[in-house]
């Protein structure tokens, strides 16, 4: 016997037992070691207070501060017996059995190193990432397969958790999922639903069950529900079962399908039963109706989007979007009607090689009531900017041939239809001049064969020649630089001008646009004479940015426009709008966004937008604004975001956003836009004009209740009226699939005014 306060380690190899016991001293090592097979590479290593081993009875046990390891499997307990025969482990007392991130406490657990399958007594369980559970019995039946008895899960890691969902039998595959079948989900110890199957994939950052009752006035009061399935990896998705008083029941499912050789997509069908809303569904067009009024009316959205990596330079792609009308989307998706989705129907192969780009697309129209340009197919051939030998002359290519039809919504049919052949060939020049001016001049033709143009002639070729140069340089400074002031962090400032002039010449093509069907940005070729200046001012310097110093834009501005040269129909020159751009991120966590459209000719503003954004626990580059806002709720974090946007033509409008916790268990975030001017069209197309006019708010209550946060929404809409959701999300699965909620994003910059 070995008595020692101090652990002994006693190393056993447990990949092959010996039948008998050995004891050996490792060199240099002051005490002995059990040692159950010495050419072992995968140790079994025991420290305890007291270590003993009977090599008759080829077993040894430890008592006190028990720690055993093996592989990645760890047991801490009171004391332990292992047996060579059996080639099993019993620990008892306080037992802790982790694997990786995972671990399982019990009172006894049995535990054959040989086939790493084993039981653990009335367990208490942690499964990475967020699970907790407990039962009468876990079994691990192989390496990362457990099996729990009478058990239950929850994210919740208090002693009696707020909820839980129970099953006779919940199934563990460390790493990958969580299943169960027939469950029931108590809350409290009030069962409140029951389930015939549940698997949670442990990747995914989404609830399985998400219930979000409330009222507006386009719905009035409603539920909705999603219900998530997990099969595996390759086959998952939430079935959707929601209720509106206003259009009654609405089923949907959306599946995220894989394939081992053929890609990855996702499926998504909704129907909406509007048998309810026969004679007040005013949204809808007569005219794309086929129900009388005051009958069932049935409407539904599917869309379908897949992408195939065929091999390491061709992928394909297939998107498919089906409605039952275009006013499906503004009822009942209001956050892509927003957007201004385009719901797309096309397939293309596109395969990429180190010169040269080909690429097939097929585009069809599948709504009647969209208006689409049709590629029945285009078939595309285009190559890189490829030097020519040892010189620096650079050719640029691209060849294209298109089978086109313009199709109008109906009852319109199609306004042009055509066979088109175009090629466009660039021959360039790179040079620097005085080893700081680069000077890059070009030119090329394009030909175009059309079968047929607007006016019914056959078989024409438009021919037409073009040229230009591009001119550029970069001019810099650098400054020994340092500052803290305000928190702003700089280390060295270098101040970057960078001017820049392209000249574009295209000659009057051999035929008229305005002979042709305008399908693309290849049929409106024609005459161009201009110059396009360009002058970029930067502030550089360096700071931390994901942990390692890089150079950051303190400050960015940028001032462009173009001049178009006389012509014998413009005798006079005509200069164009000045474009003003401004950027500046005098913080990691705070981004300011500016554009502006100059006419010089009447002397005002086209254009104007100003946003900024910030959160001073956030670095942009890392994280966004609202997902740092909402997944850690008791971190005392705060931002902001706001803008102004001016347009001559759709008017002004101002926006933002506030998010802050009051204390560290409760945040209030507030969204308001306000249109200042507005011209718009009301749901019958007619104009609408609004002044000062509140078109949005938005305010939400959140509350930590420790393993939920409840959000309390409040939503004022012009064209909605009032919206009142409750939504309860777990904190382990922040990411809740609310379409209805709005938050601040600033634009890109160019982009326009949301439309009206």
């Amino acid at each position: 016997m070995l008595n020692r306060k101090s652990a002994i380690i006693v190393i056993a190899a447990m990949a092959v037992f010996m039948p008998c016991l050995a004891v050996s001293a490792e060199e240099g090592s002051k005490y002995p070691s059990l040692n159950f097979d010495k050419g072992s590479k995968e140790p079994v290593i025991i420290n305890g207070d007291t270590v003993e081993y009977d090599e008759a009875g080829k077993t040894a046990s430890a008592n006190g501060n028990v720690t055993i390891t093996y592989q990645d499997l760890k047991v801490t307990c009171k004391k332990a017996m292992l047996h060579s025969d059996t080639k099993e482990v019993v620990a008892e007392g306080d037992v802790v059995l982790t694997q990786g991130q995972n671990f399982f406490k019990g009172e006894r657990v049995v535990y054959n190193i040989d086939t790493k399958t084993g039981t653990v007594i009335e367990p208490s369980v942690f499964i990475d990432p967020t699970f907790y559970g407990g039962g009468e019995k876990a079994e691990k039946l192989d390496q990362d397969h457990y099996f729990i008895k009478r058990g239950y899960v929850t994210t919740c890691n208090k002693e009696e958790p707020h909820y839980r969902i129970q099953s006779k039998q919940l199934n563990v595959y460390l790493g990958d999922r969580v299943s169960a079948k027939n469950i029931l989900l108590f809350v409290g110890n009030v069962p409140i639903l029951y389930f015939p199957y549940y698997s949670h994939s442990l990747k995914d950052r989404h609830p399985g069950v998400t219930v979000i009752p409330g009222k507006n006035d386009d719905w009035g009061y409603f539920v909705l529900t999603s219900w998530r399935y997990y099969f595996n990896d390759n086959f998952r998705g939430r079935i959707h079962i929601d209720y509106r008083e206003k259009r009654d029941f609405a089923y949907g499912i959306t599946t995220n399908y894989g394939t081992e050789d053929y890609g990855s997509g996702i499926f998504r069908f909704n129907y909406f039963d509007e048998k309810k809303n026969g004679d007040t569904w005013s949204s809808r067009p007569d005219e794309n109706s086929n129900s009388p009024k005051g009958k069932d009316i049935n409407r539904y959205r599917a869309q379908l989007r897949h992408k195939w990596q065929m091999d390491p330079a061709t992928q394909g792609v297939l998107e498919f979007n089906k409605m039952s009308d275009a006013n499906v989307i503004k009822d009942y998706y209001i956050k892509d009607y927003q957007r201004d989705m385009v719901n797309s129907n096309y397939a293309s192969v596109i395969r990429t090689e180190n010169y040269y780009t080909t690429s097939l697309l097929v585009q069809k129209q599948v709504n009647r009531f969209d208006s689409v340009v049709e590629y029945l197919p285009e078939v595309k051939f285009e190559t890189t900017n490829i030097k020519i030998g040892k010189t620096d002359f650079y050719y640029e290519g691209e060849a294209s041939a298109a089978n086109l039809n313009k199709k109008e919504p109906s009852p319109l049919n199609s306004t042009a239809t055509t066979n088109r052949f175009d090629t466009n060939n660039r021959l360039s020049y790179q040079s620097t001049l005085f080893g700081w001016l680069s000077v890059t001049p070009y030119a090329g033709t394009q030909q175009t064969f059309y079968s047929r143009d607007l006016d019914g002639q056959n078989n024409l070729v438009r021919g037409n020649f073009f040229t230009g140069t591009d001119v550029s340089t970069r001019f810099y400074r650098t400054y020994n630089y340092d500052s803290k002031a305000f928190n702003m962090e700089i280390n060295g400032i270098r101040h970057v001008i960078s001017p820049s002039i392209s000249y574009y010449y295209s000659h009057e093509p051999t035929v008229n646009k305005s002979k042709l069907g305008q399908f693309d940005e290849i049929d409106n070729t024609s005459f161009a004479n201009y110059i396009s200046p360009s002058l970029e001012n930067k502030l550089q310097t360096k700071r931390m940015v994901g942990g390692k110093m890089t150079t950051v834009d303190l400050a960015r501005f940028i001032v462009d426009t173009d001049y178009h040269f006389a012509t014998e129909t413009d005798k006079g020159g005509r200069l164009g709008n000045y474009g003003l751009t401004f950027e500046s991120k005098p913080y990691n966590w705070m981004r300011i966004l500016s554009n502006a459209v100059y006419n010089p000719h009447g002397q005002r503003f086209e254009s104007f937008t100003f946003n900024f954004m910030g959160n001073p626990e956030l670095d942009f580059d890392n994280q966004d604004l609202r997902q740092a806002v909402y997944t850690e709720i008791t971190s005392k974090k705060w931002g902001y975001g706001g803008g102004y946007r001016w347009d001559n033509d759709l008017g002004s409008l101002l926006e933002g956003q506030l998010m802050f916790n009051v204390t560290p268990k409760w945040k209030v975030t507030a969204y308001n836009r306000l249109d200042l001017k507005r011209f718009g069209t009301d749901v019958n197309g007619a104009p609408m004009k609004f002044i000062n006019s509140i078109a949005e708010q938005e305010y939400r209550v959140s509350r930590d209740l420790h393993c939920w946060i409840g959000d309390f929404v409040y939503n004022i809409s012009r064209d909605h009226g009032h919206t009142f959701m409750v939504i309860f999300r777990l904190k382990a699965f922040p990411d809740v699939p609310v379409e209805l909620e709005q938050n601040y994003n600033p634009p890109m910059f160019g982009s326009a005014m949301p439309p009206g």
